[in-house]
């Protein structure tokens, strides 16, 4: 089931609740839109009331994703996908989200509608295996490819073998990658060679893909302390460590207006010595210190903080609102970040 026929399957529940619903247009495109809808529908309602909204649809939702989600602006917004729970209903709500799922859960609220809907069964739609959208490079391996376009949107123009280098994926990973994000017009060919388009857009799709599908993936350990007022001062030992900071703690060195609660640390492997010094002590139900693998190579020298792409998927990856609030901000005032956004 692709994003069109899921969202006719979506509208046909609205019967029930004395609405209409019609697909207006497969694709919608607006000047300064960086996150297009997946289509545009109308929904009628018996007293004559009408709203216009661009969907975003996902066939696969969770608590994590439905905190990061990045949704179209220029129309309002409709989540549309297969199912609905009530974690997920209760985060969607919470931000003013409105959605409808296959199941006939909804939460619609205009003019002098509002439908409110909780606690159908997921009807277990079979979930799609392809996607129009380059779904191929939101997969693990694509991500990682993914990940260093973003951080180095020139590294789009160097060869296959340079980015399987500083990627970690194989070549044949990355010409499917490359060709797929060119098909869904992420990159294009000019006289210089390959460039990125919608960088905004990109980094939207790839954050929920990489909440999904890769953040847990690349735990290395879970730690607990007490303290965490050190970690600033640790910037000599852990570059010669080979650690990096992200997270919360990598955003509050690009604003220094926040205050991070947890430290978010990418190593090679593990750094035993590290953690004996600074007297980290094993969480394995979610401490404040969390070690994860560092999955790429940079084409450049590295600061000690993770690059801003990265950071900002963890902070939406995190689930945690507060943490979703600090990557508005950075969004806002990293170079890197605000350049994306201007592809």
């Amino acid at each position: 089931m692709n994003e069109l026929s899921l969202t006719r399957a979506a509208l046909e529940r609205l019967g029930e609740y004395g609405l209409r619903g019609e697909v207006l247009a497969a694709e919608y495109t607006h000047p300064g839109e960086t996150r297009r809808p997946d289509a545009v529908v109308r929904l009628t309602a018996r007293s004559g009331a009408t709203r216009t909204y661009g969907t975003d649809v996902k066939h696969r939702l969770t608590p994590e994703l439905a905190t990061s989600l990045a949704l179209p602006t220029q129309l309002p917004a409709l989540l549309v996908t297969t199912y609905v729970s009530e974690p997920i209903a209760e985060r969607l709500r919470a931000r003013g989200i409105d959605y409808l799922d296959t199941a006939g859960n909804a939460h619609l609220a205009w003019d002098d509608v509002l439908v409110d809907v909780r606690g159908r069964r997921n009807p277990a739609v079979p979930r799609s295996r392809t996607s129009p959208r380059a779904a191929g490079a939101f997969g693990r391996s694509g991500l990682r490819v993914v990940f260093v376009l973003l951080s180095w949107p020139d590294m789009a123009s160097r060869p296959y073998r340079v980015l399987a280098e500083a990627s970690g994926a194989s070549l044949g990973t990355v010409k499917a990658v490359i060709d797929e994000l060119a098909r869904a017009g992420y990159l294009y060919t000019g006289a210089e060679g390959r460039r990125m388009a919608r960088g905004g857009e990109l980094l939207d799709r790839w954050s929920e893909a990489y909440s999904i599908t890769l953040h847990t993936a690349l735990a290395l350990g879970e730690f607990s302390v007490n303290d965490l007022s050190w970690w600033p001062d640790a910037e000599t030992e852990m570059r010669s460590m080979g650690i990096q900071v992200g997270g919360e703690a990598g955003a509050s060195l690009i604003d220094s207006h926040l205050r991070p609660a947890s430290l978010t640390l990418y190593a090679e492997q593990l750094p035993a010595r590290f953690i004996g010094r600074h007297r980290l002590a094993r969480a394995e139900g979610g401490g404040n210190v969390h070690i994860r693998e560092r999955f790429w190579r940079a084409p450049e020298p590295e600061s000690w903080i993770v690059p801003s792409p990265l950071i900002y998927a963890d902070l939406l990856a995190s689930g945690d609102p507060r943490q979703r609030e600090h990557g508005d901000r950075i969004r806002t005032d990293d170079d890197r970040l605000v350049h994306l956004d201007r592809t």
